[in-house]
């Protein structure tokens, strides 16, 4: 059986409702211990059909460590934690000794105990993208030759952090997808070429520098329909999903030398675990929210509907 990788990450849902955010405890650490407990005891950790992994900010994963360590290991024998990215350098014997202020560095995660880093986000591009774009009116930012140069030099730096965490054998998870600008206007037809350039750089430029480090058992491609992401958006359909999922399987084949494990990033929920279940190049979804309507967040009980419902379609 193929075995289906789950990936949750929390982005920063600790912060309480009253601060803005969508936890409902007061005090994040124990919200999140709480949370890795109840997803132990509702058997997600040790389920035959998937792979879990939970990704955690810097300033959460000791708390998410602690609990995951108290854990039976029988409740946690598919179950890891793992980070939200890291810095593209890091401390080395005779090199750097540490000099990074504010910077979240691979070794220290991979020392506490994550065991895999989520790298490449749309929320971490955009945010490398923000600073590229602060030069833009000097390269007219409209122009889409500066849409090209951002995306390559954004995934160039992704790749330094795939390279930091491979050092410290970390898995790796790289998010790649497209914007509504990237995709373009016209059919789905005409804006293949399109996405198809967009993913292709993001994936060459993400993993070629490590290339020769990254195997099936340590790398796993999130796929993002950045345009599709958010409340009153349009998902993409099972065509456009399985086309997509393809390709870069294709394309990783081309750039590394074997088809790697590509799962949906766009949100795995109730409403489309049916249809993801069915498209055939995927091998699982992330979860962020699990509830997105009043009041929105991440819930354990809905998370395990989410779950049954997609394990329920998929092929045996």
């Amino acid at each position: 059986m193929n075995k289906k990788e789950i990936l949750i990450n929390l982005k920063r849902f600790e912060v309480n409702r009253e601060l803005g955010g969508v936890c409902d405890g007061t005090h994040p650490g124990e919200w999140l211990k709480q949370t890795i407990q109840r997803i132990a005891e509702a058997g997600l950790g040790c389920a035959d059909q998937f792979n879990l992994s939970i990704f955690v900010s810097d300033v959460m994963l000791p708390f998410a460590l602690e609990q995951y360590a108290s854990l039976d290991a029988d409740t946690k024998t598919n179950f890891a934690i793992g980070s939200q990215s890291c810095h593209f350098d890091d401390v080395s014997p005779g090199g750097n000794f540490g000099a990074f202020t504010s910077h979240n560095i691979a070794s220290t995660q991979a020392t506490l105990g994550a065991a895999s880093c989520l790298i490449g986000h749309c929320e971490e591009r955009m945010g490398l993208r923000k600073v590229i774009g602060l030069f833009a009116d000097e390269i007219q930012a409209e122009n889409h030759l500066h849409d090209k140069a951002a995306n390559k030099v954004a995934s160039s730096v992704l790749g330094d952090k795939i390279s930091c965490a491979l050092k410290q054998d970390m898995k790796i998870v790289l998010c790649v997808g497209e914007t509504a600008e990237q995709q373009g206007p016209g059919s789905f037809e005409d804006q293949q070429p399109r996405i198809k350039s967009v993913i292709a750089t993001q994936l060459k430029e993400g993993l070629s520098k490590a290339a020769s480090k990254l195997s099936l058992e340590n790398l796993v491609i999130a796929y993002e329909p950045v345009w599709a992401i958010g409340p009153g958006k349009t998902p993409p359909d099972q065509e456009y999903i399985e086309f997509i999922a393809s390709f870069i399987k294709e394309q990783v084949k081309d750039t590394i030398g074997f088809a790697p494990k590509v799962v949906y990033g766009g949100g795995l929920k109730r409403e489309n675990a049916a249809m993801l279940a069915g498209v055939e190049a995927l091998d699982g979804g992330l979860i962020a929210l699990t509830n997105f309507t009043p009041p929105i967040g991440f819930q354990v009980d809905e998370l395990c509907r989410i779950l049954e419902s997609y394990t329920s379609q998929a092929p045996k």
